[in-house]
C-alpha cells in the first residue's frame, strides 16, 4: 500500500488543501504523519523554542484527526546540526513531550558520530530519522547505526545534476534491517512517483500538493510500476564533491533557520 508522510508545518494548508486530496480514494492509514524540520517552521513563522512547542501538538493532533489512531509521528529536526551528542540526546528528552497525548514525536538529526552514537539512547525517548542525507552510501552507514529512518533528497539532488535515481536504486537493493528510506524535497509529479517506485516512502510538500488534481494520488499509486532494481551496479555511484556539499548546504539552510530555538535550548540548559 502506498504510504507517505506530509512535508509542511502549515496547518491551515493541510486542513484547505490537503484533506480535499485525501478524501479523494485514499486510505487514513497510508498518511504515516508529518515531516517538518527549521525551515519549514520559519515558514509559519515559528522561530523560537517556545513557538516550537506551541506547535508541535497540534501538527499531533492534526495526524491523529487524520488517521483516526495513535500510530502516526510527527517530525522534528533538531535545531542545529552541530549538536553534540549529549545535546541532542538532551533535545530529545525535553522535546519527546511536546504532543497531543496521541500520535508521538520523532527527531530528525544531523549524520554525525557524535549523534549516531547516541541512537540508541534518544529511541528511549522517540524515533531517529537521520536527513538531509544526499547519497546512498552514507545513507546505508546511517542504517547501520540502526536507526528507524534515513531521509535523503532525490529534488534536491536532480536540481544540481546528480542522478538521484541510481542512488536510490543502489540504496534500496543494499539496506538491510528495519531501517525506512524517506524521500524529501520532490519537486515535480514525476520525481514523486520515481521515489515511490523505489520502495521508498515519500515526504510530499506543498510544490507537489499543489500539482495534485482530484484523484491524482490514488490513480498515481495504483497504477505505479516499480522500477526493476536487477541491474544495479554492484559498486557504489560516486559521491562526488556535489553530494557532499549539497548536504552541508542543505545543514546551513537549516541551521541558519534554526539559530533562536537553538539558542533558546542552549540557554535553557544553562539554567
Amino acid at each position: 500500500m502506498f504510504k507517505f508522510f506530509i512535508d509542511t508545518a502549515n496547518i491551515d494548508y493541510i486542513n484547505s488543501t490537503i484533506k480535499n486530496i485525501l478524501s479523494d480514494g485514499i486510505p487514513t492509514s497510508s498518511v504515516l504523519g508529518i515531516t517538518t524540520n527549521p525551515n519549514a517552521m520559519a515558514k509559519i513563522n515559528h522561530h523560537s523554542l517556545e513557538s516550537w512547542v506551541s506547535v508541535l501538538p497540534k501538527l499531533c493532533e492534526t495526524v491523529s484527526q487524520l488517521r483516526g489512531d495513535s500510530l502516526g509521528r510527527v517530525h522534528v529536526q533538531a535545531p542545529n546540526s552541530q549538536m553534540s551528542g549529549e545535546e541532542v540526546l538532551r533535545f530529545a528528552k525535553y522535546i519527546s513531550s511536546h504532543d497531543d497525548g496521541r500520535t508521538k514525536l520523532a527527531l530528525k538529526i544531523a549524520p554525525t558520530i557524535s549523534v549516531l552514537s547516541k541512537v540508541s539512547e534518544i529511541q528511549k525517548y522517540m524515533p531517529v530519522n537521520v536527513t538531509g542525507l544526499s547519497d546512498c552510501s552514507s545513507a546505508l552507514a546511517c542504517l547501520s547505526h540502526g536507526v528507524d529512518y534515513v531521509s535523503i533528497i532525490p529534488g534536491r539532488m536532480e536540481e544540481v545534476g546528480i542522478d538521484a535515481d541510481s542512488h536510490l536504486s543502489f540504496l534500496m537493493k543494499r539496506k538491510r534491517g528495519a531501517g525506512e528510506v524517506i524521500t524529501g524535497s520532490m519537486r515535480t509529479l514525476d520525481g514523486l512517483w520515481r521515489a515511490v517506485s523505489y520502495n521508498t516512502i515519500p515526504t510530499i510538500g506543498e510544490k507537489v500538493w499543489d500539482q495534485l488534481g482530484d484523484g491524482d494520488l490514488a490513480k498515481g499509486a495504483n497504477e505505479l510500476n516499480y522500477f526493476s532494481q536487477e541491474d544495479t551496479a554492484n559498486l557504489s555511484p560516486l559521491v562526488s564533491s556535489e553530494n557532499i556539499n549539497l548536504s552541508l548546504e542543505f545543514f546551513n539552510q537549516m541551521d541558519l533557520q534554526g539559530d533562536t530555538a537553538y539558542r533558546d535550548f542552549m540557554r535553557s540548559n544553562e539554567k
